[in-house]
Parts: C-alpha cells; structure tokens; sequence
C-alpha cells in the first residue's frame, strides 16, 4: 500500500474516532442518568466502531474497461528532449514516519508506566484466589493482566477493610474480570499509541476509566442492594493511587471520589429503562457505522470489457464538435455508429473481423454510409491492434468542409485469443524501386505509366507511383502530400501502400481502403489519411463525368546520405 493510502487511512480513523468521542463525551451524563452507569460505560464503543467502520469497503462505481489512448507523436523537426525530471520529496512519507515515532515514544512511555507500577509492588504472594503485594499502597486492590487476569491485594488488606468490605472489594475486582475491562483498558491504550497528536483522545481515556468503575460500582451494589453504607466505607478507605497501571484496573481509581459516592444512594434504574437504554446504544452504534462508511469517498471499479474487442470512436460532422463514445461488441456484429454534431444525417455501421497481418493482430473494418436511407459510401480499412484509424467523408463546399470526420481505435479484450481465430491477410508486394512521375496537365483519362527504365534516386517523402481510372489533382496532391509518421522514420520503416480510393463525379473523395499493405500501420494511415483529402479528375463516359474508382500506390522511402567534401 502506497504511503499517502496509509496517511489517509490514518486521518480518516482519527477523523471518525474524534467525532465519536466529542459524542459520548456529550452523552455520558445524560445516558448514565436516564439509563444507569452500565449504558454510559458502553457508549465507548462507538469510538472504536466508527474507527473499524473506516476500514470498511467503501461504495463502488462500476466502470467499463477503456482502450489505452494513443501517445501523442511529434515529428522529428519539433521533437526535443524531454528534461530529466527531480525526484521530489514525498511529504506522505516523512509524515508516517513523524506518526509511527511518535507512536513507539507513546507506546514505550506506557509501557514504563506499567513496568514501574509492578515494580512497586514488590514480591507477588498467593492469598486464596488473589495476590497479595508487599506495598501497602500502590494503586491497590487492583486487577493486573490480560490472559491471566489476577487480583493483587496490598500488604494491610485486612487491617484496612473488615470482613464485609472485603467481600465487597473482591467482588468489585472480581466484576472487573468478568466484564472483560483489562482488555478494554489495553485497546484504550492502544488507540492513545496511534493517536498519541490528538489530546481528545487522551481525555477521553480518562473519562472511559471513570465510567468504567462507575459501571463496575452499580453491578456490585445491584448484587447487594444493602452493602450501600460499606462499600462507601471501602471507598474512602482506599487513597487515590498516587501511581497507576495504564493496563490495569483500581478500585480506587477515578476522579471525582465524591461523584461515586454520591452514586451509591441513586437507584439503579428498572430494567425497562436499561433495555430501553441498550436498545438506543444498539441504534446509535449502527447509525455511527453507516455514518462514517457513507462518508468515504466511492472507489471506482474497473469491469472487464463485456465484448470481444473495445472501439473507442471520435466522430464528428460538417467540422462540428466532435461526439465521443466507447462500445463494447463482438466480432463480426453489426453496430452502428454514434452520429456527430452539425446536423448531418449520416448513418454509419460498421463490422470488425480479427485478421493476421504479417504475423501480428490487425482489424478488418468494414463500414456502411448511407444518407437518407441510401447507400452513400462502403469504406474498409486494416489497422493494427491498438492504433487508430480514420476516415474523412464529404467535401470543401464554399470553403468550409461538409461531411463527416471519423477517428477509431479497436483493441482487442484477449488479444490471443483473437488472433487464434484471424484470418491471415496476403503478404504485402515486395517494394518496387521508387520512380519520379511526371506531372501531366490533367486528362480526362489517365492510364498506368509504363515501368520505369531505370531506377531514380528516392524522393525525401513519400510521392504517389502511379494512377488508374482517373487522375489527382496536382495542387490537391502538393497541398496536402502524405506525412512520413516520426516514429516509421525513426525506425527507418519503408514500403508502398495500394489504396484504393473511391471518387465521386464530383472529384470528391467517398471512401478510402488498403488494397495492399507496406507492412506497417502507420505507413498506410499516413496514406489513407492524405488520399482522404485530394481531389480527383473523375473518369468520362458518355461525355460525362462519373464515379469510378482510382488506385494510388504511395511509397515511402527514405533519403540515401549524401557525400560531403571533404
């Protein structure tokens, strides 16, 4: 567990544990009135339950699993080195280490208060079922121990108590026991170890000791209502321990003396009363639990992907705002699209197959567009595990596109499974030496250049080889040429994607689609992502201009070194 959940759990305990001592510190007098000691004494326990409540599982919100975004890829002409970053000081950590000294100093200082205490006691003798010490007043009678719980008795135990008193004084220890109060005296101490910063809970284990004794005193006198006047007697006899056990319990232990006394004439309330007066601790100890878990902050659980695969889908229409949304599906199911912003009323749905790529899981996605009911457009795109794909539908009306803008990425929830089941796609062409082509005045038809004679040298950046069934622009093609991804050049990827690109009779482009892979992702996004934006010459039929469609092989290839003078 990470240091600032330690320190938080450590606040939200002390937290909780104040709030609930501040309560019972309000409530004792009025409980122990109206209910008698008993009730008032367990009261107590709603510090420590609102405590154990924080370490309850708090609410949860249950979340889908989301596909990991993609990193943000700078070119290499604007990439820097990133600066090497300081390890700061973790504040989380230097406070648990103040609080768990702070606890070891607490918990050794009573721990040399108990060892003193025994001390003074002298040599331990047996006497019937007790002990008797050799100090004559030390804190006794009291009871010492946890497992073995036993009464230590002082040196002038019967010349101090006659026999009376003496039954009554056993009696009280012997309640002690039963009641279990060394170990509520123990875990008191305890909680003052963890929370040795906060003086409430100092003063409140004073108080929890007083009203133990008290609860002590009315469950001795209600098993003999007529030893009022002795048991008095006994108490007064007995000075306050000049020195005291944190783990042990006194008979003469608490402040006011005169409050106990005064107690012995009060009646102990009917049982009724007392019932009445459990019933309510029992209510106000579960209001307290729910309270304190309640309050906790909900953690956030993350739930398995229900699907086979998870899209994450940014889309948007007529360069509106962009609606994002993540589906859940499985392979081969239909699904549609969530629709963008801008009024289009464009419908997209799509199917996704797991192919084999060169070895590797890929995607085979295959879209449907369609604009008032009818088929528009049947765009189909192969993109890798994990990388994102898009497609750009529409064109430049008046300056300002119209259509649609769609970014996906798919990963799969077992990727291995996945590829267990995928087709394997054709491996990608050998790449063909890189060629210059020439830049006609645009035709009407254009055929397929013929072979290059010769190799040329490779162009700096990726350039359209060859044509069919039409012809791009050339300002088109100059303004927006395919971009080298950083990454693929850093690695030194090269290879020629085949798209085929579907026109309109407008020129516009309506759907883009890998024919043939280069072999890497990026290489063909790069691609698709610059064919999606030329305009065409569209081919003639009839005199007519039509829609067709145009395949554009792009090559990427890199630069060979330059010789410099020496």
């Amino acid at each position: 567990m990470a240091s600032n959940e330690l320190l938080q759990g450590l606040i939200e305990a002390t937290l909780a544990g104040s709030a609930a001592a501040l309560l019972v510190l309000a409530l004792r007098r009025p409980m122990r009135a109206a209910f008698g000691a008993q009730v008032a004494y367990a009261l107590w326990l709603l510090p420590a339950l609102a405590m154990l409540a924080t370490l309850l599982p708090a609410a949860t919100i249950a979340v889908e699993r989301l596909p990991a975004t993609p990193a943000l890829v700078l070119s290499a002409d604007i990439a820097v080195t990133a600066a090497a970053v300081q390890p700061g000081l973790d504040i989380a950590a230097l406070l648990l280490v103040l609080w768990l000294c702070g606890a070891l100093l607490a918990a050794g200082w009573l721990w040399r208060a108990q060892a003193a205490f025994r001390r003074g006691l002298g040599q331990l003798l047996p006497h019937g079922d007790a002990l008797r010490a050799q100090a004559a007043s030390a804190g006794l009678p009291a009871t010492l121990g946890l497992w073995r719980p036993r009464i230590v008795l002082p040196s002038d135990f019967e010349e101090r108590f006659d026999p009376a008193q003496r039954a009554l004084v056993l009696a009280h220890e012997r309640r002690h026991v039963a009641r279990l109060d060394p170990w509520a005296n123990a875990a008191t101490a305890l909680l003052r170890c963890l929370c040795w910063f906060n003086p409430l809970f100092h003063l409140a284990a004073a108080r929890m000791r007083h009203d133990q004794e008290l609860a002590c005193d009315a469950d001795v006198l209600a098993a003999h209502p007529q030893q009022r006047r002795r048991y008095g007697d006994a108490l007064l006899n007995v000075q306050l321990a000049l020195q005291t056990a944190p783990l042990g319990c006194h008979f003469g232990f608490g402040h006011p003396l005169k409050e106990r006394i005064m107690l012995l004439n009060r009646e102990r309330p009917a049982l009724r009363m007392r019932r009445a007066g459990m019933a309510l601790l029992g209510l106000a100890a579960g209001a307290t639990a729910w309270s304190v878990w309640a309050a906790q902050p909900p953690r956030t659980q993350v739930l398995p992907a229900t699907g086979d695969f998870t899209a994450e889908i940014e889309y948007s229409a007529d360069a509106g705002a962009p609606a994002r949304s993540v589906l859940s599906k499985r392979f081969g199911e239909s699904f549609t699209l969530p629709g963008g912003a801008g009024g289009n009323d464009m419908a997209i749905t799509a199917r996704v197959q797991p192919v084999r790529m060169q070895g590797k899981l890929a995607y085979d996605i295959a879209m449907r567009v369609e604009q008032d009911g009818k088929q528009i457009a049947s765009p189909r795109m192969v993109v890798r595990d994990g990388q994102p794909a898009s497609l750009r539908q529409g064109e430049d009306v008046a300056g300002r596109f119209r259509g649609i803008d769609l970014r996906m990425q798919v990963a799969a929830r077992d990727p291995q499974a996945a590829l267990k089941g995928a087709r394997t796609l054709p491996p990608p062409p050998p790449p063909a030496a890189p060629t210059a082509p020439p830049v006609p005045p645009a035709p009407p038809r254009m055929a397929a250049p013929p072979p290059p004679a010769a190799p040329a040298p490779p162009p700096p950046r990726p350039v359209i080889a060859a044509l069919q069934s039409g012809s791009v622009d050339q300002a088109s093609r100059a303004l927006h040429p395919p971009r080298y991804p950083a990454e693929a050049l850093k690695e030194g990827s090269t290879g020629v994607t085949v798209l085929v690109v579907d026109i309109d009779a407008h020129g516009g482009v309506t759907g883009t689609r890998v024919e043939r892979s280069s072999g890497d992702a990026r290489l063909d996004l790069a691609a698709q992502e610059a064919a999606a934006k030329w305009r065409f010459t569209p081919a003639m039929k009839k005199g007519r201009a039509v829609a067709g469609k145009v395949r554009v092989p792009v090559e990427f290839a890199l630069d060979k070194p330059t010789q410099q003078a020496g």
